[in-house]
């Protein structure tokens, strides 16, 4: 370097020339740019100029700035390079300037870009949008080409066009920044309400209106669920059946609803304002008023108590209370009031008649036992002691399956029949033997009923000694049987007399008439005693398994004259439980046919489905049918020709086999019996 300007050296921050002068002008150049500055140099020599190269120099102290450098070629008086002049300019500052404006415009842009409101620019003059970002993409659902260009107006719902348009002038003519609500349409046609911060800024010198879209629709849905959720709040305060009371968080009422007025006596006005413990608290309750308010504070509070009314007078309640917070802030407290002065009284009432009932079971003169569902014995009478010989406490607590006072068939009748119980099936008595203490048997009847017994369900099971019954039943058959014998012997007796009386009074028409209704009395008295032995016999047979298909055959066969008259038996498969007095009652619904039929032609017998849980045994005929007025009376005793004890039979068998029978035919076309039984009952094969 052999000469530099004093603004060369106050750039190298240099006092005296000869502190740079004579030393290469490389020395002073940054490390770094060193490379390129020779390049720039041989550049110069065979370009004779270069212009506008940046490079970092060196101060005194080392220092780095930048400059904009430039440098020309001095020839000799030969033309030849003599030196290389340089112009530089120190533009660090400038540098920096433009640096921090290139961030300023990224960060502009960044932020413009990711802001998550919508942001529109719109010419002033025009109202054409000159700009958007990806949040007013996502607010319209439209690309940025769908946007830019279009008037601002296409943001709005069209039919409020002018409404729009007088706030977008408002926004030109506007000073500052202007807050508006609107709303903007989408793509698919859906509004939405927004919030607008517009204000006029300067792009470039051109004045634009910018927009800040902020999308209300979460915000709108938000306070609409406020307002419902206040609207039931709201509600169910005002509406609650228990008496309800809002308190601030020092428990001042602010509000209590019709129930409480009713239950204490105060209107709103007389309780807005005031502690609850000053007007609903007794005098000897107010300490635990004060831990009640104290367990609030804490959460949930449940506690039965007494409160006072305006007139004085206390009541029994049920206090259940309960913090409100808002956004994890206490704003007050809900309390209810359950009133329970009824509910002491239907416990009195309860506890009289679970005394009542205690009694009444003690003194039933039948042996009573109450069994869960397990078949566990949760109590006993006396006299089931009595009758058993077993101790209470032997009997109480155990399953009736492990007692000894049954036998194992016992035991498996009674535990079918509580399964049918459980299952909603009514159950008629049915007869078990009994095994005492001390080995005898007892027969019994067993009627067994639901029950619900200390709030559980339960059956109830009475047993009813029945060594005495069967007693007087046997000795009443035996009456019944010798009496019958004894009976018939006479009347054939006066059937052989009135034979022989018929042969000698021939001719006396009189005496004839009279002899032939004797006869008939005794075919009465025959039949009469045909249907007491057979009444005699319901009930006393063990129900089996019995074979409907065989029963009938068997009774077809009994008849010696079926009048032509074709019997169909449809019941192949068909088994239910029943007696010997099944094949009485085809017996008599057979010789009823034949009889009042008239016109019968052909029986048929047969099965069918009825639900998932009951069958149908039908008997029908040809003939000329039932009114409908006869149809129920048919089964009374002693309705119809003569005695008519054949139908009343038909329907006690029924009965004692748990069915039930109707007459289903048509008048004039058939007589129908339809006999429903539940599917329990029978086995098809």
């Amino acid at each position: 370097m052999v000469e530099l300007n004093q603004a060369a050296m106050a750039m190298h921050n240099f006092s005296e020339k000869n502190e740079i002068v004579g030393k290469s002008s490389f020395d002073f150049v940054a490390r770094k740019d060193r490379d390129k500055t020779k390049e720039t140099f041989q550049r110069t020599l065979e370009q004779g100029s270069v212009k506008n190269s940046e490079f970092h120099l060196l101060t005194k102290e080392g220092q780095e700035f930048l400059v904009d450098l430039s440098a020309s070629v001095v020839p000799d008086a030969y033309g030849k390079p003599s030196c290389i002049v340089t112009v530089i300019r120190d533009i660090t500052e400038s540098n920096k300037v433009a640096e921090t404006l290139q961030e300023s415009e990224l960060r502009f842009r960044l932020a413009f870009e990711n802001a998550k409101d919508a942001i529109f620019w719109a010419d002033s003059e025009t109202g054409l949008i000159t700009n958007c970002n990806k949040a007013a993409e996502t607010l319209l659902e439209k690309d940025r080409k769908e946007i830019l260009g279009q008037h601002q107006s296409t943001l709005h719902p069209p039919q409020k066009a002018e409404y729009y348009a007088n706030m977008f002038k408002r926004h030109v003519e506007q000073k500052g920044t202007v807050d508006d609500e609107a709303e903007v349409i989408t793509k698919s046609g859906i509004s939405k309400p927004v919030h607008i911060t517009a204000s006029v800024t300067l792009v470039g010198e051109k004045p634009i209106i910018q927009g800040i879209f902020r999308d209300m629709s979460e915000r709108a849905k938000a306070e609409q669920k406020l307002r419902e959720s206040q609207q039931k709040f709201e509600g169910l305060f005002r509406d609650n059946p228990e008496a309800a009371v809002y308190v601030d968080p020092e428990f001042h009422i602010l509000d209590i609803n019709p129930c409480f007025e009713q239950l204490f006596g105060y209107n709103k006005e007389e309780a807005k304002g005031k502690r609850l413990r000053e007007i609903i608290v007794p005098e000897d309750k107010l300490e635990e008023s004060n831990m009640l308010d104290e367990q609030a504070k804490k959460g949930h509070v449940h506690y039965d108590t007494v409160r006072r009314r305006k007139d004085g007078s206390l009541v029994p309640v049920s206090i259940s209370a309960a913090p409100i917070t808002v956004e994890d802030n206490l704003i007050g407290y809900i309390g209810l009031y359950r009133d329970f002065s009824d509910l002491k009284k239907t416990e009195q009432q309860l506890e009289e008649s679970q005394r009542h009932f205690q009694t009444l079971f003690d003194l039933m003169v039948d042996p009573v036992a109450i069994v869960d569902r397990k078949g566990k014995v949760l109590t006993v009478t006396n006299k089931a002691e009595e009758m058993t010989g077993f101790k209470k406490e032997e009997l109480v607590g155990k399953n009736f399956l492990s007692l000894k006072f049954a036998s194992a068939k016992t035991k498996a009748a009674m535990m079918k029949n509580l399964v049918k119980r459980m299952a909603g099936i009514h159950m008629e008595p049915y007869e078990v033997e009994i095994l005492t203490k001390d080995g005898r048997k007892l027969p019994c009847e067993i009627n067994a009923e639901a029950i619900d017994y200390e709030g559980k369900p339960a059956d109830m099971v009475v047993f009813r000694d029945m060594s005495q019954r069967k007693n007087l039943e046997a000795k009443l058959r035996v009456v019944g049987t010798l009496t019958r014998h004894d009976a018939r012997n006479k009347l054939s007796v006066v059937t052989m007399n009135t034979f022989l009386a018929k042969k000698k009074l021939a001719d006396n028409n009189e005496a004839l008439k009279h002899l032939n209704e004797i006869e008939s009395a005794v075919g009465e008295v025959e039949r009469i005693f045909d249907f007491a032995k057979t009444y005699e016999m319901l009930g006393m047979e063990k129900l089996v398994s019995t074979n409907v298909e065989k029963t009938v055959e068997e009774t077809v066969h009994l008849f010696s004259d079926l009048q032509n008259v074709k019997v169909v038996n449809d019941c192949r498969g068909l088994t239910v439980q029943a007696d010997s007095l099944l094949r009485q009652l085809f017996y008599n619904l057979i010789h009823n046919s034949l009889k009042h039929g008239q016109k019968v032609s052909q029986i048929r017998v047969f099965y069918r489905e009825n639900g998932k849980d009951q069958l149908e045994l039908v008997y029908e005929d040809n003939g000329v049918g039932i009114t409908k007025g006869e149809k129920e009376k048919i089964f009374e005793e002693r309705y119809g020709n003569r005695t008519g004890h054949g139908l009343y039979v038909i329907k006690k068998i029924c009965e004692v086999y748990g069915w039930s029978i109707k007459e289903t035919g048509e008048h004039g076309k058939s007589a129908q019996f339809t006999i429903a039984l539940p599917k329990i009952n029978t086995i098809k094969k």
